[in-house]
Order: C-alpha cells, then sequence, then structure tokens
C-alpha cells in the first residue's frame, strides 16, 4: 500500500515565502512614500484654515494675529506631524503661515516645509513647490 501525504513539502513552503519576502521589500518603500504624501495634505489643509481663519479674523478687527487660541486652531496639525507658526509683518496687515515637518513625517526631504502668505502664496522647501501642495 503507498502511503501518500497530503500537504505542502517544506521546499514549496520556502519558495512561496521567498517571493512573498521579495513582494515586501519592493512595496514597503513605496507605501513609505505614499503615506508621508498623505500628511503632506494634511499640513496644507492646516495651513489653508488658518490662513482662512486669519482673513476671518482681520474682517473683524481691522489686523491679522498671531495668536493660534484667538484664530480658533492649534499650533500642531491633527496628527501632530507638522507644526504651525504665524509670523506677522507691516504693522500687523501682512502675515506668513508655516508648516514645519516633525517626527516621522521629517523623513519626507522632498516637502520638509511649507508656507502661506496673506496674497495666498504658496511656497515649499522643494525644487517644485507644486509637487508638495498637491
Amino acid at each position: 500500500m503507498l502511503n501518500r501525504y497530503r500537504g505542502f513539502s517544506l521546499i514549496e513552503l520556502m519558495i512561496v515565502l521567498a517571493v512573498l519576502g521579495i513582494l515586501l521589500v519592493i512595496s514597503y518603500p513605496s507605501y513609505q512614500q505614499h503615506v508621508l504624501r498623505s500628511y503632506r495634505a494634511e499640513a496644507s489643509a492646516s495651513l489653508l484654515q488658518l490662513a482662512n481663519a486669519q482673513e476671518q479674523y482681520r474682517a473683524d478687527h481691522g489686523v491679522y494675529s498671531n495668536d493660534f487660541t484667538m484664530l480658533g486652531h492649534a499650533a500642531l496639525s491633527p496628527s501632530g506631524r507638522y507644526a504651525l507658526t504665524i509670523s506677522l509683518s507691516n504693522s500687523l496687515q501682512a502675515f506668513e503661515i508655516k508648516a514645519e515637518a516633525l517626527g516621522l513625517q521629517q523623513a519626507d526631504t522632498a516637502c520638509t516645509y511649507f508656507s502661506l502668505n496673506q496674497f495666498g502664496q504658496r511656497s515649499a522647501a522643494s525644487v517644485d513647490p507644486a509637487e508638495c501642495w498637491k
């Protein structure tokens, strides 16, 4: 009587694990870059919200403010990956809001900071600032 075993051989299992390992090594860096790019959207949204709050504050008080509580916003982005700062100039009639990467987000070396001013001009620490604002 022949003895038949059901299942996979050790060689077959090792081949499957090797293929899975190769796929993981190829796909993980791409996944990390995708996550970093997704947090860029959070930074740009925070800057736009702050700029909107600045314009509302100026409509009410005649000047811009650098007080986050008066503007109803936090000094960090919702995930905490970006620190927000406000610089005022020209007798409180001009502002620049910056978002600077913190912690894990600093691995996104293409876009470590964003800025937005009262004219809506966008800039970033990148060769192509428009790429960071996408």
